[in-house]
């Protein structure tokens, strides 16, 4: 025996498929963790990874005229390996800066600022097509 007369059941045929559309409408796009500015989808192994401006030693040549020592790692005699991850996009921008190892006493702030200040990198490919890459830079923080 059926519960529903028919034409409420050919009314409920009819409005879920509306119902459906209009609550994943009003569903707003999450946005990883991982992925925080949403720049879309984020490859970690690729054809052919990013690579900076002028190759490892155009890096090199980067972070020795930009990269500073925290007054207060100095005082605090404090010495280590700064871990930045960050993305670089399909058109070769820095995005999604975070800290993955910190050494503390305002290195980790120097890391981030150098790493998102840095000049537009060659973009990583797969299958040919540049693509968003993550990816991360260890910066050494050392006393002489």
């Amino acid at each position: 025996m059926n519960t529903f007369p028919a034409c409420q059941q050919r009314l409920c045929q009819q409005l879920l498929p509306l119902l459906f559309i209009l609550l994943f409408s009003m569903c707003k796009k999450e946005v990883s963790p991982e992925n925080p500015s949403g720049v879309g989808d984020v490859y970690t192994v690729v054809d052919q990874p990013p690579t900076p401006q002028g190759g490892q030693a155009g890096l090199a040549d980067y972070l020795m005229k930009n990269l500073r020592y925290p007054a207060q790692a100095q005082r605090a005699n404090l010495q280590g390996t700064v871990v930045v991850g960050f993305v670089v996009t399909s058109d070769g921008h820095i995005a999604d800066v975070q800290i993955k190892q910190s050494v503390g006493g305002g290195c980790d702030e120097e890391a981030m600022r150098v790493v998102k200040a840095m000049p537009d990198w060659t973009p990583g490919q797969l299958k040919g097509k540049p693509v968003n890459v993550q990816t991360s830079l260890p910066i050494s923080f050392t006393l002489l």
